[in-house]
């Protein structure tokens, strides 16, 4: 598979910080094609990280340093009217929420249209065809009469498959997940992965699914990397890393993860919480809640190490 984004040593902080970074030296690939999930509890960065890919970073925050090559050119050259013209049409995102990302004050059509307006040379009449088409395509009932309806007027579930039509009205050549099934129950997040994974095959489009949910990345993708405290842990392929992680954090989410038909016992509990930004451990980050942590955790900090072709991760006492 050819690699369609490159990210290389990418540091993203506050404006007026360059110590206590909120991503720190993120680097990885997404390649043709491919679902790679990135995984973490909150507050690892793995938001941060698809905000920063987009360019739609806080105001307060900024990309230090570091490169984002997408279909060859750097993301972090471009102007705001350059990025404008890529995002939504050759890049485009899925938010958590539907309901707070699609604005209450105009209806579905008018939203859509919006999208084919800034991207695309159609008429009025072209727009509505388009948009009815991307609808049909998200399994949407009665789209024309959908096009008329206000974000309140629509489920959970249906908002959300207003959100991926928008985001794929341009066919775009990767699309970014952030937690797409959150808000949804169980029946609805099948059918919006499925949907999801059906309309990646049919436009050979590469897919970043931002999860922690452990289900979801067996069930959809090949890779994942996983996030702890702004930095990257472990990365391999899914079926690797479920078999056998390498990272204590990586093991400790494995665990945590309920299974059916299991015994009736407690769900293991990683102890602790994510550390703040501003009082980061020194050593490894993840060091005051491993099990497995000796005195040269708490002293330098590991590096992400290649352990074999495409599996890294950044430990000094590996679980090999």
């Amino acid at each position: 598979m050819t690699t369609l984004m490159e990210i290389k040593d990418l540091k993203v902080g506050p404006d007026n910080n360059q110590i206590n970074s909120i991503l720190d030296n993120i680097s990885f690939q997404v390649k043709q094609g491919e679902t790679l999930a990135v995984v973490g509890e909150s507050g690892c960065g793995k938001s941060m990280t698809a905000l920063s890919i987009m360019g739609l970073l806080p105001q307060n925050i900024k990309l230090s340093s570091g490169s984002i090559i997408f279909d060859g050119k750097d993301l972090t050259s471009f102007t705001t009217k350059k990025m404008n013209q890529i995002r939504g049409k050759d890049m485009a995102m899925i938010f958590q929420e539907p309901l707070t990302s699609l604005n209450p004050s105009f209806t579905i059509g008018n939203q859509i249209a919006e999208v084919f307006k800034y991207h695309t040379n159609y008429n009025a009449a072209e727009i509505k065809k388009r948009s009815i088409e991307v609808l049909q395509k998200v399994k949407i009932p009665d789209p024309e009469e959908k096009l008329k309806a206000y974000p309140h007027e629509l489920s959970g579930g249906m908002r959300q498959r207003v959100m991926i039509a928008m985001a794929l009205a341009c066919n775009p050549k990767i699309l970014i997940a952030d937690e797409p099934t959150t808000a949804l129950d169980v029946t609805i997040q099948a059918q919006i992965l499925d949907l999801i994974l059906e309309l990646q095959k049919d436009f050979n489009m590469s897919v970043v699914m931002i999860t922690h949910d452990l289900g979801v990345v067996a069930e959809t993708c090949q890779r994942a990397i996983v996030m702890y405290a702004g930095q990257i842990v472990e990365e391999g392929k899914v079926e690797d890393i479920f078999e056998q992680p390498l990272h204590p954090y990586t093991r400790g989410l494995m665990l945590s993860a309920p299974r059916l038909g299991s015994p009736k016992e407690k769900l293991h509990v990683i102890d602790g919480m994510v550390p703040d930004r501003e009082n980061m451990p020194k050593g490894c980050r993840f060091n005051p809640r491993c099990e497995f942590a000796t005195d040269k955790c708490f002293e330098s900090e590991p590096k992400l190490e290649e352990i074999q072709e495409g599996r890294r991760v950044r430990c000094w006492n590996k679980l090999l």
